[in-house]
């Protein structure tokens, strides 16, 4: 075999590599796909999703029962000129999402409220929902001003069964999913 084609070889298997860790590293995430900012005659709205992808890890351990607690939370502040931030509020919520192996479904509590959805996909949508979430209250806005609201959301380990905390929180990335903080601006 000539040494031309054998590297050509080698750079096409790295490339096969890189495309298979790039797709694993891509399919265990949270990303946030829109967060609008909308007033309305009292508050400001937070509007928008988050994606969530599962790793098989974590569909197995749903579907086995485990039910999975994630965190969405919500920070605000208002810019100054002359001194930092103004802190306002911080907000969090969580999401619970279960499967019911009986009935085949699966159960996406936010706020108290449940959601039954027949498909994954469809419950890890309402799961990364930010619909109508109340962030700012407009009568504490000063006009002219500048808000920042960040956002983030994770898997809560610490809501996990014992046995697979520890598993969690020692060595395994699969049990890691987390968004980042994100941030928008609102000008009032």
């Amino acid at each position: 075999m000539p040494a031309s084609s054998r590297r050509e070889f080698l750079i096409a298997c790295l490339g096969l590599a890189l495309l298979a860790l790039a797709r694993t590293a891509s399919a265990e995430t949270i990303q946030l796909v829109n967060a609008d900012l909308v007033p309305n005659a009292e508050f400001v709205l937070l509007e928008g999703y988050f994606d969530i992808q599962l790793s098989q890890t974590l569909e197995n351990a749903l579907t086995k029962g485990v039910n999975l607690t994630f965190v969405q939370e919500v920070d605000t502040s208002r810019d100054r000129d002359w001194w930092f931030s103004d802190t306002m509020d911080s907000f969090n919520r969580s999401v619970r999402l279960s499967y019911n192996a009986l009935l085949r479904q699966y159960l996406v509590t936010v706020a108290g409220a449940t959601s039954v959805h027949e498909t994954l996909a469809d419950a890890l949508r309402a799961a990364g929902d930010l619909r109508a979430w109340q962030v700012l209250n407009l009568k504490n806005l000063h006009r002219k001003s500048n808000y920042r609201v960040q956002l983030h959301m994770y898997l809560d380990v610490t809501q996990l069964p014992k046995p697979i905390q520890v598993n969690a929180l020692a060595s395994s990335p699969r049990w890691q999913l987390d968004s980042g903080w994100l941030e928008r601006i609102f000008k009032y």
